[in-house]
């Protein structure tokens, strides 16, 4: 990436009205200062010259209010205005003009601070006389201090970065970035006003995009992606939100709840069909689906060449919960069927393979059809999360089993304690597990894995497999070893906002929201266990956390649900709804009851709906549900709606995922 290069490339003449500083304060702490007759990176006029919180400043002095840029030379200039009006404690306006390739731009500039709350309005508008091509405005808030480590995130493009450029701006939720210190001690939310049009690809919004370069480049939206045109009335609405308390919880709640308050965050009302309607098509439609492999389970998605053995024991503890609740003996067949033939997968060493090929799936000997291997579309490995996941429903199944029916399955109990004792056995020094063992790779996503252990990464399905483990077993062990991965998970993911390792088949460091809500129902069943304060509020702030990954509302261009969607991961950009090895609906559902807080229960409520929108009605996969909602920026190649392009009936964890949630909520019969 080039680097902005502070270059006097014009002359703007500043005639000010007001000769001396204009500061702007609140009760909050925050103090916003306006210089005039600064000469700074060539800029002369009225120019943001600092904001501080609590009398520590928020980056350097910044010396520009808007900063054209040539997208061909990376030539750039600041601009400061010609007139300055403060209207009141918390607000000033700013008007001014320069000349692009001899174009006048005139703009104006609005500031202003929260009266109680440490949130700043950034609103700049600007128009150009003729068209004018090649250059982009640059709006920022602050400038970069060489001696300071700043990182950023952007779900999911950028976690505890130091490096952004991602151009154009998608899929990132609420738009905008957080930027914090390594400790904390300063966190900003740097974001466009999700009431705006943002990122629009049908318009000038959707030239959009965000830099920033630790220590080398300040945090940036660049706009208008190099045409400017004649009499629009550009307008870019900005927020910071700020914080220094210097905790994960405190932060993250405050920053969001501010959020929140200041775009007046609603959850838009969606009704698809009731719970019982939602389990009766799947039930009804899972019957006669065509993807059960006799004795063996469900493709993972229609056209899959291989079971996700992994997922078995998962789908077989719903497939038995059914049973108890419809008595139909086609369900404990089938959750029978496929607990038994995860148990031949297993090796002697105690991991189970989680694939089995139905069909040919490349040239090497364990993508042969009928072979058990742990080939999971991008890598080979030994999944520690899905064996401990595995080894979790074996248990949960053996015990309902026997307290139903009086049968001990006792090759059931013994095959999953072989695996939970390989599992323990991987735990890395840092308390964390790793996300696969012995790695092999074909570079699918350009990344290519050494052999051995991967570096730690969430493991939301161990941590919260283990303390439901050591209960069924009555062995602490599990819950030490839930209590170490907690460490690692304050320390090296809360604490860097980086929550990685759902997606088995994908590199370790990726980065994905589906981890985050697996992190909120470890906190929430330790909650319920222990009552201990501290934990519900982990709960609450991670939650929080997944409103920034989430998108805030009804987007203008797309038809189908867009609110509370999220990007499916960074490889494959679309927005998806589902709760990924994750209970993401039951979470809300118990947060709402714990705290009393009805966002919790709306939200609940949305998601819900949103994901049975995804169900399929009709047709040979009645009952599955489709990966994806809807392609706001034509990522897959279809259209904004999604109809075509590649998007796959799920029958098997995409259900499941839902269905048991439905069922232990006590929704359905």
């Amino acid at each position: 990436m080039r680097h902005i290069a502070f270059s006097v490339l014009f002359c703007v003449f500043a005639v000010s009205v007001q000769a001396e500083d204009i500061t702007l304060s609140n009760n909050a702490g925050v103090k916003v200062t306006l210089k005039n007759n600064t000469t700074k990176q060539g800029c002369t006029g009225w120019v943001l010259d600092t904001i501080t919180y609590h009398n520590k400043p928020v980056g350097n002095p910044l010396g520009c209010l808007l900063y054209p840029r040539n997208v061909q030379t990376g030539e750039s200039f600041g601009i400061g205005a010609n007139e300055a009006k403060k209207i009141d404690e918390q607000t000033a306006e700013f008007t001014g003009e320069t000349k692009l390739y001899n174009v006048p731009l005139t703009f104006r500039y609005k500031i202003a601070v929260d009266k109680d709350k440490p949130v700043i309005s950034l609103t700049p508008s600007w128009k150009v006389a003729k068209d004018v091509h090649g250059w982009e405005i640059g709006t920022h808030f602050c400038n970069i201090n060489a001696s300071e480590d700043w990182r950023v995130q952007m779900y999911p493009f950028a976690g505890n970065s130091e490096r952004l450029d991602l151009n154009p701006m998608r899929y990132c939720g609420v738009p905008g970035t957080l930027l914090y210190k390594n400790d904390l001690s300063m966190t900003v939310l740097f974001a466009i006003d999700s009431r705006s049009d943002y990122l629009n690809p049908t318009s000038w919004t959707g030239g959009t995009r965000f830099l920033f370069d630790n220590k080398k480049m300040p945090p940036i939206f660049f706009h208008c992606a190099g045409k400017l045109s004649a009499c629009v009335d550009y307008e870019m609405p900005l927020q910071l939100f700020l914080d220094d308390t210097g905790t994960f919880t405190t932060t993250i709640t405050n920053i969001v709840k501010n959020w929140m308050q200041a775009v007046d965050y609603k959850v838009e009302p969606l009704q698809v069909r009731t719970p019982q309607e939602a389990f009766d098509l799947s039930v009804t439609g899972r019957k006669a689906m065509p993807i059960y492999n006799a004795g063996k389970g469900y493709e993972h998605h229609a056209g899959t060449p291989f079971i996700y053995v992994g997922n078995n024991p998962y789908i077989a503890y719903y497939e038995y919960l059914t049973y108890c609740l419809n008595g139909d003996k086609v369900w404990r067949d089938i959750a029978f069927e496929q607990i038994d033939f995860t148990i031949k997968g297993q090796t002697s060493e105690g991991f189970f393979h989680t694939s089995y090929n139905i069909k040919d799936r490349g040239g090497r000997p364990e993508q042969k059809t009928g072979q058990f291997c742990s080939w999971d579309w991008g890598h080979n490995g030994y999944k520690i999360d899905i064996n401990v996941w595995a080894a979790r429903y074996i248990l949960q199944t053996w015990q309902k089993v026997k307290e139903k029916e009086g049968i001990d399955k006792k090759e059931w109990y013994d095959a999953a304690m072989k695996s939970l004792d390989w599992c323990m056995k991987q735990q890395n020094e840092d308390g964390g597990f790793p996300q696969c063992v012995h790695i092999d790779s074909d570079s699918t996503y350009g990344v290519s894995w050494k052999p051995g252990k991967s570096q730690s990464v969430v493991s939301g399905r161990t941590m919260d497999a283990l303390p439901i483990i050591a209960k069924i077993t009555g062995n602490d062990l599990y819950l030490k070893k839930a209590e170490e991965a907690e460490k690692f998970m304050r320390e090296k993911v809360e604490n860097r906002f980086w929550y990685t390792g759902m997606h088995p088949d994908l590199p370790p460091e990726d980065f994905e929201q589906d981890s985050l809500y697996a992190v909120v129902e470890y906190w929430l069943d330790k909650y319920e266990r222990t009552k201990d304060a501290e934990a519900l509020e982990h709960a609450a702030a991670n939650a929080y956390l997944a409103l920034l990954f989430w998108c805030p509302k009804q987007l203008s261009w797309v038809t189908k649900p867009t609110q509370c969607a999220h990007s499916e991961q960074q490889h494959y950009n679309q927005y998806s709804v589902y709760c990924y090895g994750n209970r993401k609906v039951q979470c809300l559902d118990k947060l709402f009851k714990a705290t009393q807080n009805p966002l919790f229960a709306q939200l609940r409520d949305r998601v819900m709906q949103n994901v049975f929108f995804t169900q399929i009605t009709e047709g040979a996969y009645k009952g599955a549900v489709y990966e994806a909602i809807c392609d706001p920026w034509l990522e897959r190649k279809g259209n904004f709606d999604f109809t075509r392009g590649r998007n796959s009936p799920y029958t098997s964890e995409l259900v499941t995922d839902i269905m048991i949630q439905l069922i232990e909520m006590g929704l359905v019969k």
